[in-house]
């Protein structure tokens, strides 16, 4: 970020400083790759037992204290929702902190919340003397009944468990009512043991394996909670005071910034490989092709990584227990600087010998999450073959600092969107998909800029300030680098900056959205680093605060807040019955409507009834499409269980619903692998361990999907109905 760029805190925040300094991140979904997992670790006994230390908080340092009462003053001058910090406010910070460490109501009673709700009417008071003591106090008996719920469950489970009852577990605990006492608490979770059982049973696991299996989880719960670092508790205690606003303010810790730094530029100095956490191990899943990893010949995936050691001045470290983060963390380090890996080799496996890697450590491009190309081919009704190009935008990324050092060949979705375009127009497309599925957003700078690469000049999207002033983002560049038919796909991972590029297609009827309703996040965060707003120093750097500060509106004057863009054309897919999205958050900004901005609609749009047309066509190709039809079968199967409120603790009932769905469930994916031509699966285990691989792969480019593929069939429909109407 540009640090000069932000106001000191007794500076009036001026809306030209709220322009400038929104070349702001919007909250984005970038970086991470799947569940689980961090970009890149190392350790050397086989069976070792030592563990990632706990930590002891007695409590919070003085730079917390500092911290607090910063943040305190920057929330109340610059967030965009205007909010009263006293009594009232602070039993909803109180309730935010308790839902945030527990938010499935398993680990305190009743009696625990009533004794917590002494400090209801103080957390204005602590907040603004910088007092994180309550909190502190709440995390260590929180802490206490983990590992008291932990002992309880590994004791529990090796005990026989009743599976012939009609007893029935829930899933959704939010607001269920908090356990009177340790019995009912007990109760509880000798509900949660079962159905744990009853899912490994179900997963083919041996009863003896699923009972040590789940010994070790439950300790591990224990475990986990005892290694939270106090920079981690005090975002959490943050987060509950921002979060209690609106759902799009939180506080970075150093480490989360630094992520979060990672997320918008692409890139990190690392080993190049992604990690998941496999029981107490970390565990090899991808390999960065040609990152410094992939280069020593010594390390792919599957491998085990059980120690690591930096260079040749420290020991190899015992890894093994850790959390990942913790083990991402000490792998990563400066360009050129060396990382030494105990590893357990995937094909010898846990018993076989370790083996040391020694890396150096360089710069790796997240090019998987970056920008990328591909042709589609669709066949017209004359016979002539239409080539539809297609751009996948994972998000709206920049890497600031690369820029302003005025490097060349720096990370920003408009210069990368703009060589693939130049690079299509060569191949000779006639036609253009923009894939914004799951894009969460990012930078608005550049999705302003990217709009302009598709229309003459004019606004992009309006900016509502915390004073009430709009401002107009406009692209100001008359130049178009793709004049032809243009198709934008949304789905409900869709959010925040894609949602202001899809509705400024839209509004200029530059081209067609077809999809599904967007995520519906229509508010601007500003990044702030704690660091540029005082003159006082610590001996470890402060955290980052994401503050909303502006509600951004569509040049229709309409907020995507709430609502979202709604498709011309829609998927109509099985949903499950929990609200998603916006709509999900109870404190989030309303919707509304603010002046039109002057625009001129794109002369060449599709027009309504060329729309209509190929609408009807899509509708009618879809029902007669086995791979379509079969795909959305397998979702609604899987969108019906997924709206399950509760299910049976009976075993017996249990196995034979579940052979009954994985009955479904295979039927489907093999007739799904039959139209593909390739080979059906025989048993469960071997799709699901297909299933996963695939999930691995990151770096593979994915094969084109049937809404891909359906959206490049309604284009090329879209183009030629329109040239039909011009004609008449």
């Amino acid at each position: 970020m540009i640090k000069q760029k932000f106001p000191p805190l007794n500076a009036t925040f001026s809306r030209m400083t709220l322009t400038v300094t929104l070349s702001l991140l919007l909250s984005a979904c970038l970086g991470s790759p799947p569940n689980g997992t961090g970009i890149i670790s190392d350790a050397s006994a086989k069976e070792s037992k030592q563990d990632a230390p706990s930590v002891e908080i007695a409590k919070l340092t003085p730079r917390h204290s500092f911290e607090l009462r910063m943040i305190n003053t920057m929330l109340k001058k610059y967030h965009y929702k205007k909010f009263k910090l006293d009594d009232s406010f602070s039993e909803k910070i109180l309730d935010q902190y308790i839902q945030e460490l527990d938010p499935s109501r398993i680990y305190f009673t009743q009696e625990d919340i009533s004794t917590f709700k002494k400090h209801s009417h103080d957390i204005d008071d602590y907040i603004l003397n910088g007092d994180t003591e309550a909190g502190v106090s709440i995390f260590k008996l929180y802490q206490q009944r983990v590992k008291e719920r932990s002992q309880y469950a590994a004791t529990r489970i090796s005990k026989p468990l009743n599976l012939k009852g009609n007893d029935t577990y829930q899933f959704d605990r939010r607001e269920a009512p908090w356990a009177k006492g340790q019995k009912e608490l007990n109760a509880l979770w000798d509900k949660r043991l079962k159905n744990d059982y009853i899912n490994l049973t179900l997963s083919e696991k041996k009863p003896q394996e699923a009972i040590k299996s789940l010994k070790k989880r439950y300790l591990n719960i224990a475990k986990r909670t005892s290694q939270i670092k106090p920079n981690e508790l005090f975002q959490t205690i943050v987060n509950a005071y921002a979060g209690a606003i609106e759902p799009h303010t939180s506080y970075l810790s150093p480490r989360s910034s630094a992520q979060f730094d990672i997320n918008m530029s692409l890139q990190l100095s690392g080993i190049g490989a992604v990690l998941r956490k496999d029981e107490e191990h970390t565990k090899i899943i991808s390999v960065v092709p040609g990152g410094p990893a992939d280069l020593t010949g010594k390390i792919s995936a599957g491998d085990r990584i059980i120690g690591v050691g930096q260079g040749n001045k420290e020991a190899i470290k015992d890894i093994i227990g850790w959390r990942l983060s913790d083990v991402v963390n000490i792998i990563r380090g400066k360009k050129g600087s060396t990382v030494v890996l105990s590893i357990l080799p995937h094909e010898t496996g846990l018993g076989g010998k370790p083996e040391t890697v020694s890396i150096q450590r360089d710069k790796i491009k997240l090019k998987h999450q970056a920008a990328s190309k591909r042709i589609i081919e669709i066949k017209k009704e004359n016979g002539k073959i239409a080539k539809v190009g297609v751009i996948k935008l994972p998000s709206f990324y920049i890497d600031f600092k690369a820029r302003n050092r005025g490097d060349k060949d720096y990370a920003g979705t408009t210069r990368d969107v703009k060589k693939l375009l130049l690079e299509l127009k060569k191949q000779g497309i006639d036609e253009l998909i923009i894939d914004l599925r799951g894009n969460g957003g990012g930078s608005l700078s550049e999705v302003v800029s990217l709009t302009g690469l598709f229309i003459k000049k004019g606004p992009v999207v309006q900016i509502n300030d915390s004073t009430g002033r709009t401002d107009v983002l406009k692209d100001e560049d008359s130049n178009i680098v793709f004049k032809g038919p243009m198709a934008v796909m949304i789905d409900k991972g869709s959010a925040s900056a894609s949602e202001i590029f899809a509705g400024a297609i839209q509004d200029y009827g530059r081209g067609i959205i077809i999809g599904e309703t967007t995520f519906g996040k229509g508010t601007v965060q500003t990044v702030l680093p704690l660091g540029s707003y005082t003159r006082k120093e610590f001996d470890k750097p402060l955290g980052q605060l994401k503050i909303t500060t502006a509600q951004f509106f569509r040049i229709n004057g309409e907020s995507t807040q709430h609502k979202g863009v709604i498709p011309d054309i829609s998927w109509n897919l099985p949903t499950i019955d929990a609200e998603l999205g916006e709509r999900a958050y109870k404190n989030a900004l309303p919707w509304r409507k603010i002046h039109e901005a002057q625009h001129k609609k794109y002369n060449r749009a599709f027009g309504h009834s060329a729309i209509t047309q190929a609408k009807a066509k899509s509708e009618k190709r879809r029902q007669h499409t086995p791979e379509y039809v079969a795909t959305v079968k397998r979702l609604k199967l899987l969108v019906d269980a997924g709206n399950e409120k509760s299910v049976s603790l009976n075993l017996a009932k249990r196995k034979a619903k579940r052979a009954l769905f994985n009955k479904k469930l295979l039927q489907l994916e093999n007739q799904l692998q039959t139209l593909k031509g390739k080979a059906v699966y025989t048993t469960m285990k071997e799709l699901r361990d297909a299933q996963e691989k695939r999930n691995d792969d990151i770096f593979t480019k994915k094969p084109v999907d049937v809404f891909l593929n359906e959206a490049a069939h309604i284009l090329t429909d879209l183009q030629s109905f329109n040239m039909l109407s011009a004609a008449k």
